[in-house]
């Protein structure tokens, strides 16, 4: 038993007592020290700036992988006795057709609903930027009800939030210490990363050890940590890890490390926007040596991730670069979308007669980088709607339906009378990007007609997805001016469709919404479905909804339920509203389930949600708006633990 009877009932009571105070939503901080509690003789960084001061190199960082390998992996001397992802197939592969091995964690599905599949799909686009379009709740926010915001005085919201931080300091932390011993793999993985979300005075210390772990999915798990906390320390060892140092070598208890962990070391360090790595990445960027194709591209992606604006011209240096395989041009030209300058804008237009994957992320960046005032950029976008190639043109009408305005909604539309087959869903999703920037309820009728006379059921479920995107803004407006009986019969229809996948996309869709009526229906279909496919999206419906009243019946499928994933979909759903009522409920599930299995894995990770600072899911950045098929082997290790 993890925890003692008389811990639980003073779990529950707490939760009790934070019910009737109306808790919800945003990270709750550890109380610790905002270095998290780094010993005071180190100091790598030079004064601290905008998340932790710049990495100053080692005397002996060398340059031991600068050689002639060109990107060829190099293993780690030891081997796992268990991968983390066991419990999970891995399906994704990488830029240059193998597949990319990466164990899946346990808490995958669950850390954020995420699904990876081969090939290119609008499914495979929504699972991996869907979290650019939903606002997840943190207990910090004042809660929300089906009759709207809780009213709360400062004193109340004061109260609430201290009693939150001591029972997470008195209960779960020490819990979740405790889990980063256990002996499943994906339990240990899980564990650390939620101690890092906490902002654990002890996470960096946890971290550090872990990164000697027997399963390289702990060990990867260990560096996504100490991304994610904010302390110097972390950021220092990451560096070292990224610079193959002699310290980083020592941390990993290795001879050499490989260029897949160097590259994971550099993502998670700027994973969170953090400028630590923002010197070595400079460095890196403009290395005259013949420095391997993976470290390059990671360090391009790391540009990004971090919007470091002074990385623009090596950026385009290298997307330009046709001596480069094409998926370090792709991460380039990705990288130059993330930072969103439109100075970025006629380099952009020119790669995209430059290769084919440079091109595809090319067609993708341009939703990221344009605006509405280029109508350049928005009249070569429709031109690629009938491009040969098909995931540039299925980038392009993302990117029309981001930019948006009249003229890329003319043009969605134009492409949208006399579509070919596979564009269906795009076109669509675009346009329901397009509504959601200025909802004018001319879309939503197009999308239900089409809807209802689509014989594909899987470009029926974009549809479905593209009216979700229709009725709320990004700032979580409603948008109370469209067709909303309509909008609501077709979504409540097809969540009782007898075909799971289309309910699931019903579901997600009613909480995309954020329709007051929405709720109800989730609840409804909770209780009446009898497929665990659609009680899992179900539940992450109204966790995307953000009403705190579908909590009793979470609370009730959790404890109901011999589904494992469905019980922590639920959980996860609770936490997506960042109610802190959750607690008890998540820490009685540990308890029962013990150190190990799916149950534990998930409930560990659905706690980390619920406390996480960002209002997303940690590594749903590193996917948001690219070209999926030209992805690093690093990028695809990390998404695979699925945090």
């Amino acid at each position: 038993m993890l925890l003692p009877t008389a811990r639980l009932l003073a779990l529950f009571g707490a939760a009790l007592w934070l019910l009737s105070s109306a808790a919800a939503a945003q990270g709750v901080s550890s109380g610790g020290p905002a270095n998290g509690g780094a010993s005071p003789d180190v100091t790598p960084f030079d004064p601290a700036s905008n998340g932790g001061g710049i990495y100053s190199p080692p005397p002996d960082q060398g340059t031991p992988n600068n050689g002639a390998d060109n990107g060829k992996k190099k293993g780690n001397t030891r081997q796992d006795e268990r991968a983390v992802g066991q419990t999970s197939p891995t399906t994704g592969r990488s830029s240059r057709g193998g597949q990319s091995g990466a164990a899946r964690a346990g808490a995958s599905a669950a850390a954020t609903g995420m699904r990876f599949d081969l090939g290119d799909s609008w499914v495979q686009w929504w699972e991996t930027n869907k979290f650019d379009f939903i606002r997840l709740r943190r207990v910090r926010d004042t809660p929300i009800t089906g009759q709207g915001q809780v009213e709360e005085t400062a004193d109340e919201r004061e109260a609430r939030i201290q009693a939150t931080e001591r029972l997470v300091r008195s209960e779960v932390i020490p819990v979740l210490r405790e889990l980063t011993e256990a002996q499943d793999a994906a339990v240990r993985a899980s564990a650390v990363v939620a101690l890092a979300k906490l902002q654990d005075t002890e996470g960096p210390t946890v971290a550090r050890e872990l990164l000697k772990d027997k399963s390289f999915g702990v060990r990867r798990a260990s560096m996504l940590a100490m991304g994610v906390l904010e302390a110097g320390r972390s950021s220092y060892f990451l560096m070292n890890i990224a610079d193959d140092s002699a310290l980083g070598r020592q941390l990993l208890q290795t001879n050499n490390i490989s260029d897949e962990d160097r590259g994971i070391a550099l993502l998670t360090a700027a994973l969170r926007g953090h400028r630590a790595p923002e010197a070595l990445v400079d460095r890196l960027l403009t290395d005259e040596s013949d420095l391997p194709n993976e470290i390059l591209a990671s360090a391009c992606d790391a540009a990004g991730l971090m919007e470091s604006v002074q990385a623009i011209a090596p950026l385009t240096t290298v997307a330009l670069d046709t001596s480069r395989p094409g998926f370090v041009r792709a991460a380039a030209t990705t990288a130059l979308g993330r930072l969103g300058d439109p100075g970025s804008v006629p380099a952009l237009l020119k790669i995209l007669d430059s290769g084919l994957e440079p091109q595809r992320s090319a067609a993708a960046a341009l939703g990221l980088a344009g605006h509405q005032k280029q109508p350049a950029v928005v009249k070569r976008l429709a031109s690629l709607l009938e491009n040969t190639d098909g995931p540039t043109r299925h980038f392009a009408a993302i990117s029309l339906g981001r930019i948006g305005g009249e003229q890329a909604r003319s043009a969605l539309l134009s492409a949208f009378k006399n579509p070919k087959a596979d564009m269906r869903a795009w076109l669509a999703l675009g346009l329901g990007l397009c509504e959601r920037q200025r909802p004018l309820g001319q879309i939503p009728e197009l999308l239900i007609d089409r809807y209802e006379n689509e014989a594909n059921s899987e470009t029926a479920g974009a549809y479905l997805i593209a009216l979700g995107l229709c009725g709320r803004d990004d700032m979580g407006n409603f948008a109370s001016t469209l067709p909303w009986d309509r909008i609501l019969k077709t979504l409540e229809s097809a969540l009782q469709s007898n075909r799971s996948h289309i309910a699931g996309h019903a579901a997600l869709a009613l909480g995309l919404t954020g329709h007051p009526d929405a709720g109800s229906k989730l609840e409804d279909a909770l209780k009446n479905s009898e497929s665990p496919e659609v009680q899992r999206q179900v539940a992450l419906g109204l966790g995307v909804l953000g009403d705190s009243e579908a909590i009793p019946s979470l609370l009730q499928l959790m404890r109901n339920t011999n589904n494992p994933y469905v019980a922590s979909f639920a959980a996860l759903g609770i936490a997506f509203m960042g109610d802190a009522n959750v607690i008890g409920p998540l820490m009685h599930m540990i308890d029962r389930a013990g150190p190990n299995g799916l149950t534990t894995t998930y409930a560990v990770a659905a706690v980390g949600q619920l406390f996480d600072s960002e209002r997303r899911p940690t590594l749903s950045r590193l996917a948001s708006g690219d070209n999926y098929l030209a992805r690093t082997s690093s990028v695809q290790q990390l998404l695979a633990l699925g945090f």
